[in-house]
């Protein structure tokens, strides 16, 4: 066996398209594959699944009819459309997707599915039918925690016949690539956070501040119901608090009669939810519901544990918050196929009228070609109103590093995460609230972007650099997506720094968990500098760990049985359905899906700025380990935290 470090160079750059939502810019995905050991060849007669994104017909009508959807001087201002009103504007012609898949099964391959917005082909064959058909070589490889997985060698070639309808070719790598982005707070900094008795009875919770108590303390599972009031243990109810959502619940809303939706790439337990929303006072009289997608089109994929927690606390986060609305949990196998299957499946299902995901992906890892489905995907769900919200990820400015390629061994690389960076989701970025640790000697006296470069002076370089550096809130400039419309002109957008390459800075062997370099070696070709790229992120709240909460399921954050209390948790991957949750709630009260955001946000932004009645907070001080919050819009924390009770006035 041999280790494999994946090395590519960035190309050229396409050109961009104008206006909104640019095409991407990277012919190539930049960043390096993820540690794993080279097992040779793959058995040519395995069977794997992979999934055909077809290209959309009209998309400049497409992009014009969802800008139209939120101008109210449209004639289309939320005339929403179903998918099947999608698929018959926008879809390939049925004709079109006869051929292709005659095409495919006269080169072997099992049609197992044509989704409803006439896009998306799903098939299967065997590693030498795939081969033949897009000029590929699969290897076995082993991951660092032991999983075997198949990658192709080299990027699949799509046959001529097929160039004029197929887009890209997703699924030849069964790798689970997709992160869950929750953090919890390290045990050394548990141990250093025990505070005196008299700051347990001081603890306070109030619409506009919630401060530091000995919760803190504890990492592990807690023998009984944590005190939601305390840092590192809130619950939604302090949630709806901070954010001023409480009016909208006193007035009657609740999200009752909508249905949100969670995407995962993990199962969870059910009673995990029902515990937590009964132990926080949560009545919910919504119903959850369980759909599991299949890149075959059936229901016998087995859906990993891994992650559970994150689809859990996604779960009892958004279902907390809209207690009246139907939460139902799209849950997908973590591989490439099985993205694109399960946003197409949550899409075009059309149930839910909110959808979140919380985990993602640097998009580094992705070239053009395989953003076009997810482009065409997020303007679907655009057209039928439904918002779509991701985490940002928690590597602070550096998203690229969380793939065995640390500081100090390699440089940092400014980048951010897929997809909270495309122009159609909304990231979802965090935040720290005020807190105290170590009997004060670390103290985060405002609130600032999450950046755990607070810690640096009290726990020393070796510590800060091993234990949680980079640790903060996704934010910066995409390469992948040119700055859209709603961003334009607006005071504090940042365009892409030079100088943003991935160097070997230590000799190092390869272990399992870490790739082996030379010193000097280059494994990220430098990135474009002074891109006018999307921002990232839109809009922020509490991500911190120490300053996070509580949730109940798997103490390891992966697994099933019976759960417990885990506290001393955060990410962004809590924002993401927290918002999707108000957003429910929103929906409702507006009596119509919200649809398209982000010219709505900004358009509010533009009009209210941080004034009387804004929907946003500034966020002025403090970074995401680059990015300084300023009094205005920031790769930091976007348009700062939100006030709901005012946000959702803007649909009205």
């Amino acid at each position: 066996m041999k280790f494999s470090l994946k090395s590519v160079a960035l190309a050229s750059a396409l050109a961009l398209l104008a206006g909104g939502a640019g095409a991407a810019n990277l012919t190539k995905a930049v960043a390096p594959q993820n540690v794993a050991v080279d097992n040779g060849l793959a058995a040519s007669t395995d069977v794997i699944d992979v999934a055909i994104a077809l290209k959309p017909n009209n998309l400049d009508d497409l992009k014009a009819f969802v800008a139209s959807t939120v101008n109210p001087a449209s004639a289309n201002y939320h005339q929403f459309i179903t998918p099947q009103q999608f698929a018959a504007r926008y879809g390939q012609s049925l004709a079109n997707i006869e051929a292709v898949k005659a095409y495919l099964e006269a080169s072997g391959l099992t049609i197992k599915q044509v989704y409803g917005n006439n896009l998306l082909i799903t098939a299967s064959g065997t590693n030498a039918q795939l081969s033949a058909l897009f000029g590929t070589t699969q290897h076995s490889f082993t991951s660092a925690s032991g999983n075997v997985f198949q990658r192709a060698l080299s990027k699949p070639v799509i046959p001529a016949a097929l160039s004029g309808v197929v887009a890209s070719v997703s699924g030849l790598s069964t790798e689970p690539r997709f992160r869950a982005h929750n953090r919890q707070m390290p045990g050394e900094l548990a141990a250093l956070a025990t505070t005196s008795a008299a700051s347990t009875t001081t603890a306070r919770t109030t619409a506009t501040s919630l401060s530091k108590s000995a919760t803190l303390t504890s990492t592990v599972s807690p023998a009984a119901t944590p005190v939601f009031t305390n840092p590192g243990s809130y619950g939604v109810k302090q949630v709806a608090t901070r954010y001023n959502l409480d009016p909208l619940y006193a007035a009657g809303y609740t999200g009752a009669g909508k249905t949100l939706g969670i995407m995962t790439f993990a199962s969870f337990v059910n009673t995990w939810a029902t515990t937590y929303w009964s132990s926080v006072g949560v009545t919910r009289t919504g119903t959850l519901t369980t759909v599991k997608v299949c890149p075959d089109g059936g229901s016998t994929c087995t859906i990993s544990t891994s992650g559970s927690g994150e689809t859990a606390l996604d779960v009892e986060q958004s279902g907390g918050l809209a207690p009246g609305a139907n939460v139902i949990v799209y849950e997908a196998p973590n591989s490439d196929a099985g993205s694109l299957a399960l946003y197409t499946a949550a899409i075009t299902a059309n149930v839910a009228d909110t959808l979140s995901i919380s985990w993602g992906l640097t998009e580094l890892a992705y070239s053009g070609d395989d953003l076009t489905a997810y482009d065409t995907l997020f303007l679907q769900a655009a057209a039928q109103g439904v918002p779509v919200t991701a985490a940002s990820a928690d590597g602070g400015a550096y998203d690229v590093a969380g793939a065995g390629y640390p500081y100090p061994n390699y440089s940092n690389v400014l980048s951010v995460d897929f997809p909270a960076s495309h122009p159609y989701v909304i990231g979802a970025g965090g935040t720290t609230l005020p807190l105290s640790l170590a009997g004060g000697a670390i103290t985060v006296p405002t609130e600032r972007p999450w950046g755990w470069d607070y810690l640096l002076n009290y726990v020393g370089a070796t510590s800060y650099y091993a234990n949680y550096f980079p640790v903060g809130a996704g934010g910066g400039v995409s390469v992948q997506y040119a700055l859209p419309d709603y961003q334009q002109g607006l005071a504090g957008v940042r365009t892409s720094v030079a100088g943003q390459a991935m160097i070997c800075m230590k000799t190092t062997a390869a272990t399992s968990s870490v790739a082996g370099c030379t010193v000097g070696q280059t494994v990220v070709s430098p990135l474009p500098a002074g891109y006018a790229g999307r921002n990232v992120p839109d809009i922020s709240m509490n991500a911190d760990p120490d300053s996070g909460y509580a949730f109940f399921g798997p103490s390891s954050g992966n697994g099933s049985g019976t759960g417990s209390w885990v506290t001393g948790y955060g990410g962004t991957s809590f924002v993401a359905p927290q918002l999707n949750g108000m957003f429910a709630v929103m929906t409702q009260k507006a009596g119509h899906r919200l649809g398209w955001l982000h010219p709505q946000l900004y358009g509010a932004f533009k009009t209210y700025g941080y004034g009387s009645g804004s929907p946003f907070r500034a966020v002025t001080t403090g970074t995401n380990l680059y990015y300084p919050a300023t009094n205005s819009y920031n790769p930091a924390t976007g348009l700062g935290t939100i006030d709901a009770a005012n946000l959702s006035a803007i649909f009205n």
